[in-house]
């Protein structure tokens, strides 16, 4: 009996066999008996939107970023409730899996899931709204629509789907409504392999040059996501009431992580650049009669400095300066050079760590530990250390002229620079060697595969490109 309209609600199965059909009375009688499996006649949608409520009041609570929910909302919206809403939830122990799993196949080949039928991407007007529309009535093409080129899915896109459908099963198995959870027997997407593309340090030092010519405060930002290691989102919140110009420290309120609030310590070139911006911020409050209270954004589009930026923008204007200098780089990859640069330098991982804002170290170690030659080299130095080979093998033995038998070894500093290359970019022998005869630097396409494979890193899995 439904308690709130006091009518009759019956669970239903459908059998093949009377075997199958005595197996599922048993089972729906167990349900009944349990008070489970009693959803009423709501549908999987339904259901999303009662998980998505729920994931509001931890945004409210602190507990989840808002971004993180505007995008789980947008995938709920653009990919889950199309595909599967329409499930009833009686129905969801026998649909939800096939359902689900065609749902990532179509979105791992195209991300809008056009199904191979869509030749132009017809978009919503407004502002910066990437919204493709599938039902163009009344629609009226603009300068916006461009042909469509599938593009798949990232892995983390993937899994963020995944999440929006585990996370709603887990919900109704909670309340009740379901006997069992089907979301375990969903095949989820991989975990995106950690694989940090860092700059090196010639082109970072290209890319804040770049910046500079930009403007000062464009260049202050830059070099402080460089020193600081920190998240876009938290240096964009950073404000002058956050910098400690006594003790040359900055405060870093954490966007992702709860709990890695942390003080960092900046060198003095830093902190003359911070105090540089400090005082054209103060100048700009003066021509406006204002005077500075603490509050102002160090990365701000606005003359009082009241609200911050725009992220996605400095994340574009980044991608320009790179660029512009010939680097393909983003706001991330900075962070991802703090992090190489500091444990090839052998910061202690903690310290590294703390830096960054995670929680455990092992997050550092499992994501941001990019390998380099010159800490491999330094690696092998330091385990040979202890060892001494034995005086009659090394003693009156001439030195053998292998000139004839192998090719010149490249230098260390180029060698460097072409693992760092594919690393940071995935590229294959070609691809490196037209870029460096574009910096006039001179290599044959072989003696780039050479170097790549002394360094193993030939793997034909990293790049279809030879």
């Amino acid at each position: 009996m439904d308690p709130e309209t006091g009518k009759q609600r019956y669970l239903t199965e459908t059998c093949l066999t009377r075997a199958a059909a005595a197996a599922a009375r048993v089972r729906l009688v167990a349900q009944v008996d349990s008070g489970k499996g009693l959803a009423g006649n709501l549908r999987f949608g339904d259901a999303i939107g009662l998980w998505l409520a729920s994931r509001d009041e931890r945004v409210e609570a602190g507990d989840l970023t808002a971004g993180s929910q505007r995008y789980s909302r947008y995938l709920a919206d653009q990919h889950v409730i199309p595909v599967l809403g329409a499930i009833p939830l009686g129905a969801l122990a026998r649909e939800l899996v096939p359902a689900a799993e065609g749902l990532y196949a179509a979105i791992g080949k195209c991300r809008i899931r056009c199904g191979g039928h869509m030749d132009v991407e017809h978009h919503a007007r407004g502002r910066a709204n990437t919204r493709v529309l599938r039902d163009l009535d009344g629609h009226e093409c603009g300068k916006r629509g461009r042909p469509h080129e599938c593009v798949r899915a990232s892995a983390s896109t993937l899994r963020t789907v995944h999440s929006v459908v585990a996370g709603t099963c887990r919900l109704l198995y909670r309340w009740g409504w379901l006997a069992a959870d089907p979301s375990q027997r969903i095949k989820a997407p991989k975990a995106p392999r950690p694989d940090p593309k860092a700059p090196t340090a010639v082109e970072v030092a290209a890319l804040v040059d770049a910046a500079f010519v930009r403007s000062a405060d464009w260049g202050t930002i830059v070099w402080l996501l460089l020193v600081t290691g920190a998240r876009r989102s938290e240096i964009v919140r950073s404000q002058l009431k956050h910098v400690d110009f006594d003790r040359s420290l900055i405060f870093i309120d954490p966007t992702k992580v709860r709990g890695t609030s942390r003080w960092l310590a900046l060198d003095p070139g830093t902190m003359a650049l911070l105090e540089s911006l400090r005082d054209r911020i103060t100048g700009r409050l003066a021509a406006l009669g204002l005077s500075p209270t603490g509050e102002e954004y160090l990365y701000s589009f606005k003359a009082d400095h009241a609200w911050h930026g725009s992220a996605g923008y400095l994340s574009e204007r980044i991608k320009k300066f790179g660029r512009s200098v010939g680097i393909d780089t983003h706001t991330h990859a900075l962070r991802h050079y703090a992090a190489t640069e500091l444990i090839a330098g052998g910061v202690d991982i903690v310290a590294v760590a703390h830096r960054l804002g995670h929680r455990s170290p092992s997050s550092t170690t499992d994501i941001y530990a990019a390998w380099r030659p010159d800490a491999d080299r330094r690696a092998a130095a330091l385990l040979a250390s202890g060892l001494t080979p034995p005086a009659e093998l090394l003693s009156g033995r001439p030195a053998r002229d292998r000139s004839a038998e192998q090719p010149r070894r490249t230098a260390p500093d180029l060698e460097q620079r072409i693992c760092d290359m594919r690393h940071r970019t995935g590229w294959g022998p070609r691809r490196i060697k037209n870029h460096l005869a574009v910096e006039q630097v001179s290599i044959a396409r072989s003696t780039v595969w050479e170097v790549l494979k002394r360094h193993g890193l030939n793997d034909s899995s990293r790049s279809s490109e030879r």
